[in-house]
C-alpha cells in the first residue's frame, strides 16, 4: 500500500509540473521539451551504455572485480527506464544519472550499504577442531561456531 501512494504522488507531481512548464512556456513549447529531451536523452543514453559496456569488458579481459561498471551499467539502464516515461522529472533525474560522477558517487554509496548489510546479516562461521564425538557449542555474539569432531573415514574404517 506504501509503495502505491508513493507511486501515485509521483504521477500527481509530474502532471502538476507538467502543467505548470506548459503554463509558462504554452504547449507546443511543452511539447517542444519533451521531445528535445527525449533526443537529448537518447544520444547520452546510448553514448554512456557504450561506455558502460567498454569499462565492464576491460574489467572483465584484465580479471578485476567488476562491480563499479556492473553498478555504472544499472544507472544507466535505470536511467534508460526514466526516458521512457513521460514527463519532466523523470527525464530530469535520467539526465542527471548519466552524468558519470554522479552515477560513480552512487555506486559508491551502494556498494557500501551492501557491505554493511552484508557483514550484518552474515551466519557465524564454522570451524572444526579436535577428536572424539561430535559436540556442538553455541558461539558468542561475532565469534566463530566450533564442532569438535574428527572426520568421518570414507571405507568405514577407524
Amino acid at each position: 500500500m506504501p509503495l502505491l501512494l508513493a507511486f501515485l504522488a509521483y504521477v500527481a507531481l509530474e502532471v502538476w509540473v507538467l502543467v505548470l512548464v506548459g503554463q509558462a512556456v504554452g504547449f507546443l513549447g511543452l511539447l517542444g521539451l519533451l521531445v528535445l529531451s527525449a533526443v537529448v536523452g537518447a544520444w547520452a543514453l546510448r553514448r554512456e551504455g557504450r561506455r558502460s559496456i567498454t569499462e565492464l569488458g576491460r574489467a572483465v579481459q584484465s580479471r578485476r572485480p567488476a562491480e563499479a561498471q556492473v553498478a555504472d551499467g544499472m544507472y544507466v539502464a535505470l536511467a534508460g527506464v526514466l526516458l521512457v516515461v513521460p514527463g519532466m522529472l523523470s527525464t530530469l533525474s535520467a539526465l542527471v544519472l548519466l552524468v558519470p560522477p554522479v552515477r560513480r558517487a552512487l555506486a559508491r554509496r551502494a556498494a557500501a550499504r551492501s557491505v554493511r548489510a552484508g557483514s550484518a546479516r552474515m551466519a557465524p562461521s564454522v570451524v572444526v577442531i579436535g577428536g572424539g564425538a561430535p559436540t556442538a557449542r553455541r558461539p558468542e555474539q561475532g565469534a566463530p561456531m566450533v564442532i569438535e569432531g574428527a572426520p568421518a573415514d570414507p571405507d568405514g574404517d577407524r
